[in-house]
């Protein structure tokens, strides 16, 4: 994705940003939701392990497609966030300062990335309240609409904010590392094919668009973003599913400290691993290609 674009864009262009994100974000959502649900899970039951875990969703709540419960919200919520999320960092990015500089560049991409996250996670938060709690088996929701009607009721307005900081924690610094390091991981891949020029076909070292050089990108930067940020998805998580044990982000952090030692901060990573680098992956790559389309 271009850095140096125009400050003024196309309407055309700036839908395309929004066509490109809602693609990118469906995709990704349908596909990885049964880990997504199985994360939810695994970090709410601290102590089940993941095969028992699986056994219990398939037995209990109606096979194997009990694994895509709360698909419907979490589409909504990627579908519709991603859109918005590569509006607003391409609207930052077109009126931000440009410069040759690559510590410039990437401190441009790590805070822009992060603060275009924490705006579009604030509109979005019910929506992911909504999710955690349905995916859950904490609470008796039989239909998205039951869960509604028990947030209003019991906690109002508030309650669908619930968790709203600790998430910005945890998504602000994943999406400004995860730009930053997909950003510098394409750049050094494109350097290192630079020193194999003579071996490798014109298309792979000059096309910025070239999938596989994307994919890979994607998948390193979503590793490192998602393993460094866990702890904070983990304290999330909880806080969503169990406001009167958790009351507040510290609180929860101190007694998971001292209930299960640093390794609580660990539940749920080789999942949440997995989904997000996956998911990030596919994201990124679907908007570029989609906007490369369009740009030909």
């Amino acid at each position: 994705m271009s850095q140096s674009a125009s400050a003024v864009e196309p309407k055309q262009k700036k839908v395309s940003h929004l066509k490109a994100g809602a693609l990118g974000g469906f995709l990704s959502s349908a596909a990885l939701q049964p880990l997504d649900l199985l994360k939810t899970r695994l970090q709410q039951s601290q102590h089940l392990p993941l095969p028992q875990i699986i056994q219990n969703v398939v037995r209990k709540e109606g096979g194997i497609t009990s694994l895509w419960k709360g698909t419907l919200p979490s589409i909504l919520r990627s579908t519709t966030g991603s859109s918005c999320y590569f509006y607003v960092l391409n609207w930052m990015r077109r009126y931000n300062p440009q410069s040759n500089s690559s510590s410039f560049k990437n401190t441009q991409n790590f805070w822009t990335g992060g603060l275009s996250r924490a705006i579009v996670g604030f509109a979005f938060m019910p929506v992911t309240v909504i999710k955690v709690r349905y995916e859950s088996n904490y609470y008796s929701y039989t239909t998205i609409g039951s869960s509604i009607k028990s947030i209003w009721k019991k906690e109002g307005i508030p309650g669908f904010f619930h968790g709203f900081g600790v998430t910005a924690i945890r998504d602000a610094p994943h999406a400004g590392l995860y730009v930053y390091f997909y950003e510098l991981s394409k750049e050094t891949i494109h350097n290192l094919l630079g020193h194999f020029h003579e071996t490798l076909p014109g298309d792979v070292l000059h096309n910025p668009y070239n999938n596989s050089v994307n994919i890979a990108s994607g998948m390193v930067s979503g590793i490192i973003a998602t393993t460094i940020t866990n702890p904070f998805d983990m304290l999330k998580t909880r806080v969503q599913l169990q406001p009167e044990l958790y009351k507040n982000f510290l609180y929860c952090a101190k007694r998971v400290y001292i209930n299960e030692g640093i390794y609580g901060f660990l539940d749920g990573l080789a999942l949440r691993v997995l989904r997000k680098s996956v998911s990030s992956t596919i994201t990124w790559s679907v908007y570029e290609w989609a906007m490369h389309q369009n740009d030909t």
